[in-house]
């Protein structure tokens, strides 16, 4: 949370397709890391608008030949379809030296069609993993990047250092940049995001709809249900493409789970002993996750600090960290405490830093946990 030095954007002029949640978090994190960078917005009128007036962009236009003009970088943030068919427009109006990625959630489709339509070799496939279940521009955040994963799916063709460039560009933003060819993004994708999604609606329509006592009292569902199905809020039109594109490798893994539920149910009518070894083979594979960032990279070291129910508390221990310019990487409130106060989980970049952290924090009297 310290604040960032001035550092030189080697893309000066960006242009963003589509300032939705994802394009105007990509503005709001562009304009907090390289102030200097100009961004233009490509859009419908109402949404520039709102864009504008958060400061995800400099200037808004809805003429994509103009947008596209002088850009050093255009971003496609719009949904899967919708890139597809500016692909072909994009191609024809950028130069060479242009680079074009877009944040579709399905790679194939999109690498197929780009690696036919670019043949300067100036695009590069891309996935911010950082999902959220809210839509628009009026929910972009700055810090969405924040240590998410950011999946780069480069061409073959893609000129020297293009790639390692955007990827310098992207970890600026606070990002963590993962390459994957398109094949196994989009199998990866499908059981660690498509699927999840279908779950949480799952199980959310079993215990609102299909259940005779839980659609009665679903006021009791506690923090295990609600963390389950909080992307079950998700709007569909967000997932439409994405169900639609990757289909074939979201029916395999919505098979295994199916599987994986018939098993348990045989063990619950069998009163099998076999059913406790699944709680510990998931509680295993659950541990092995890094739980301090967006994804599945490694790990960044950890800090539990106990923090007293009383107004100023949450501001001190930021704010002394700060001052010994110690930037948190992470920050998750993982227990409460009823009327005393609750316990964060802190994330560094080093086991160094977290260390100061913990000498500082306990010399102004807060509680460290292990």
């Amino acid at each position: 949370m310290s604040s960032q030095p001035y550092i030189q954007s080697s893309f000066r002029n960006v242009t963003i397709i589509g300032v939705g949640v994802i394009g105007g978090s990509l503005g709001l994190s562009i304009k907090k890391h390289y102030p200097a960078v100009r961004i233009v917005g490509v859009d419908k009128r109402n949404v520039l608008r709102k864009a504008l007036k958060r400061g995800a962009i400099d200037h808004a236009t809805t003429n994509l030949r103009k947008a596209l003009s002088t850009a050093d970088l255009v971003f496609l943030a719009t949904p899967v379809s919708v890139i597809q068919k500016s692909l072909p427009k994009v191609a024809a109006f950028t130069s060479p030296r242009t680079l074009v990625t877009d944040v579709g959630s399905v790679k194939r489709n999109i690498m197929r069609s780009a690696s036919k339509l670019f043949a300067h070799g100036n695009f590069v496939g891309g996935h911010p993993m950082a999902g959220v279940e809210l839509s628009g521009v009026d929910a972009a955040h700055p810090l969405l990047f924040e240590n998410a994963v950011y999946v780069l799916s480069p061409m073959k063709s893609n000129p020297a250092g293009m790639l390692r460039q955007f990827a310098d560009f992207l970890k600026e933003l606070g990002a963590r940049v993962v390459l994957l060819d398109p094949k196994t993004h989009d199998e990866v994708a499908s059981v660690v995001s498509h699927l999840p999604q279908l779950t949480a609606v799952a199980l959310t329509n079993v215990a609102g709809k299909e259940h005779r006592s839980g659609r009665r009292h679903l006021r009791l569902a506690a923090g295990g249900f609600r963390d389950l199905t909080r992307i079950a809020s998700s709007r569909p039109e967000m997932w439409k493409d994405i169900l639609e594109f990757n289909r074939d490798e979201i029916d395999k893994s919505v098979v295994l789970l199916i599987r994986e539920l018939q098993r348990y149910r045989t063990y619950l009518r069998k009163r099998s002993k076999d059913l406790p070894a699944k709680f510990r083979s998931a509680r295993k594979i659950r541990d092995s996750i890094p739980k301090s960032m967006k994804g599945f990279l490694h790990p960044l070291a950890e800090l539990y600090v106990f923090v007293k129910d009383k107004p100023g508390m949450m501001a001190k221990m930021t704010s002394v960290l700060a001052k010994a310019d110690i930037n948190i990487k992470d920050i998750e409130l993982v227990k409460i405490r009823e009327g005393r106060g609750g316990t964060f989980r802190l994330a560094f970049e080093s086991k160094e830093t977290s260390a100061r952290a913990s000498v500082i924090l306990k010399r102004v009297g807060f509680e460290i946990g292990e």
